[in-house]
């Protein structure tokens, strides 16, 4: 009569499973029978519940037993049968030997996905500076400015990242910059951007401007977020709400400006990705009429 099966719900939910049945033979169940649990998942219940009243033989009753959702996601089932004063079980269908059952499933709670990451696809922006267009990945090195990408890159603190990183060093000349315009992407409503910005260990004189930009089809390049950074032992991290752009297709620019001399200008974008919550529904089950066993 309620929760049929495959019904979701959270981790730990209680709720309570009504099964209607009919006495079909010749003897009174009296509150001597119980509902006694077989096999299965015994999802918080008593090994077994009087009858609240006695049922005539042809009558019909509905039998509830209080049940509580496990609290790791996946598919459940407890098994119940009848049981009578001599301690005889029995159940349904014609042969009276089949159990009655409680089946769900159980979601998993509120996932953080990665879906976009930008070191991963950095070679598929388009990357220049004030010379122009800079190959991807680039030189260490080269004056005119270049990007890499780095595998466990090292921190400012004296640490090493265990993850993927962004070496972007802009074209060496004072308030030198560089920019990488990365392709579409379709922005959803709690969209998040998350990234640690840092100089690179030992880039003692690194001073720079870190900027995420946005660019909206052939539009204006514009501001989202900016961190002036030089080299101080820290680190930042960056965790950015994106739903202002929410149903956007938005190209997103990682630009670095030399906020002087850009010589030492190492900056290191460590992780930085989207990621997206991605919410398991959950279904209210509502009773439903079923045929009698």
């Amino acid at each position: 009569m309620t929760v049929p099966d495959g019904s979701t719900f959270v981790p730990g939910a209680s709720f309570t499973k009504v099964w209607r049945l009919r006495n079909s033979g010749s003897c009174t169940w009296t509150t001597s029978y119980a509902i006694v649990f077989i096999t299965g998942d015994r999802m918080g219940s008593a090994d077994s519940i009087q009858l609240a009243s006695q049922v005539e033989p042809g009558q019909i009753v509905d039998l509830a037993v209080g049940l509580v959702a496990p609290t790791n996601p996946g598919r459940y089932r407890g098994n119940w049968m009848l049981r009578n004063p001599t301690g005889q079980l029995f159940g349904i269908t014609s042969t009276a030997n089949q159990p009655f059952w409680a089946d769900i499933r159980v979601a998993g709670l509120p996932q953080v996905d990665e879906v976009y990451d930008f070191v991963e696809n950095a070679c598929t922006a388009q990357w220049f500076s004030g010379i122009g267009s800079l190959p991807c990945p680039g030189t260490d090195g080269d004056k005119n400015g270049f990007v890499l990408k780095l595998t466990n890159p090292r921190l400012e603190d004296g640490s090493v990242f265990s993850g993927p990183g962004l070496l972007t060093f802009p074209e060496n000349t004072f308030n030198g910059y560089m920019r990488g315009v990365y392709p579409s992407f379709k922005v959803l409503k709690g969209d998040r951007f998350k990234a640690i910005v840092n100089c690179e260990q030992n880039a003692s004189s690194c001073w720079v401007l870190f900027r995420l930009d946005y660019q909206i089809g052939s539009g204006l390049i514009r501001d989202y977020w900016a961190f002036g950074e030089h080299y101080d032992g820290q680190y930042f991290t960056v965790d950015l709400d994106l739903s202002p752009l929410a149903g956007k297709d938005v190209k997103f620019v990682f630009s670095v400006l030399s906020l002087g001399p850009a010589s030492g200008d190492r900056a290191v974008w460590i992780e930085p990705r989207i990621v997206r919550t991605i919410f398991v529904p959950v279904l209210t089950p509502t009773p439903r009429p079923t045929s009698t066993p």
